[in-house]
C-alpha cells in the first residue's frame, strides 16, 4: 500500500491507496496536466488588456494570425507592408487609451463555454454595454502552441 500526504488549507491528510486506485489517480492527473485551458488564456488576455500589460498582451496574442484573419487577400509584397502597419495599430488599440482597451474597461465581460477541436479552440465571450443596453456576443479563437499553452488568434 502507498501512503500519499496532501497539504490543503494547512491541514495534513493521509490517504491509503491500493495499486488499482493509484493507477487511476495517476492517469487522471496526467490527463489534467496539459497546460492551461483556453478559457483561462482568455481570462488572462482580457486582464492583460484591461491592465495595459504590454508584455502579457504580446505573449498571449498571436498577432500575425490575428491580422491575417482580418486582412483581405493580397499579394505577398503588399501583405508584408500592411502586416507591419496593422501590428502597430492592433497593439495600440489594446493598450493605454486604445479603442479596444477603452471599450473593454467600460463593458461588462462575460466569458462562457469553450470548445476544442485538436489544437484549435473557441471561447464564447459577451461584451455588455450597460449604459447603451447593448450586448455583443462573439467567440475568441485560440491555437495551442508547442509548449501546450494557448494564444489568441481572433477577438472582436
Amino acid at each position: 500500500m502507498l501512503i500519499i500526504y496532501c497539504l490543503h488549507a494547512e491541514l495534513v491528510k493521509c490517504y491509503h491507496f491500493g495499486m488499482k486506485k493509484l493507477i487511476c489517480i495517476v492517469l487522471l492527473l496526467a490527463g489534467c496536466s496539459g497546460g492551461p485551458a483556453p478559457k483561462d488564456t482568455v481570462f488572462e488576455f482580457i486582464d492583460a488588456v484591461k491592465s495595459s500589460d504590454s508584455l502579457r498582451v504580446v505573449k498571449l496574442l498571436d498577432i500575425d494570425a490575428y491580422i491575417k484573419s482580418r486582412m483581405p487577400e493580397m499579394s505577398a509584397e503588399d501583405s508584408v507592408k500592411i502586416l507591419a502597419e496593422y501590428q502597430v495599430k492592433t497593439i495600440q488599440s489594446l493598450l493605454g487609451n486604445g479603442e479596444v482597451r477603452s471599450r473593454w474597461l467600460r463593458d461588462l465581460i462575460v466569458v462562457n463555454t469553450e470548445t476544442r477541436k485538436g489544437d484549435v479552440a473557441e471561447v464564447e465571450v459577451s461584451f455588455i454595454n450597460r449604459d447603451a443596453g447593448l450586448q455583443l456576443y462573439t467567440k475568441m479563437a485560440l491555437h495551442r502552441q508547442p509548449d501546450r499553452s494557448w494564444r489568441v488568434t481572433f477577438f472582436k
